[in-house]
């Protein structure tokens, strides 16, 4: 599977608004879907939180311009809020997975599609 199947079946096909796949190492884009982008700006943000989870609750995350609230941020996940809507943020091995919702989305649903896909991918070396 390509990495844009990634992003188009498990992400956009659960209902995700907007994702994308970045490499942990050094935040180059591997897919996204159209019109969302994490800026390399953001995407070292968001490796140093990664790194030091702190970062991210005192300071949040910016993710395609929008600053959105940290709930909880950990080494493998960070999971954010804006108004009825989130994001949720899980990196593997080689990666950092994306996923953008809306209302129409529950977090918890949101949450549960983007780790399995993280467990997914690290349990495939990635």
């Amino acid at each position: 599977m390509t990495w844009q199947a990634y992003v188009d079946s498990n992400l956009i096909g659960a209902g995700f608004i907007n994702a994308q796949i970045l490499s942990a190492a050094d935040g180059s884009n591997w897919a996204t879907s159209k019109g969302f982008t994490v800026s390399a700006t953001e995407a070292a943000h968001i490796i140093a939180c990664f790194k030091d989870s702190s970062k991210a609750s005192s300071m949040g995350i910016t993710i395609n311009g929008v600053k959105n609230f940290v709930l909880k941020a950990d080494d493998k996940s960070i999971y954010a809020k804006k108004d009825t809507g989130g994001i949720v943020i899980v990196k593997t091995n080689q990666c950092i997975l994306f996923g953008q919702y809306d209302s129409a989305l529950q977090p918890g649903s949101a949450a549960k599609a983007v780790e399995s896909l993280g467990d997914y991918l690290r349990d495939s070396g990635f």
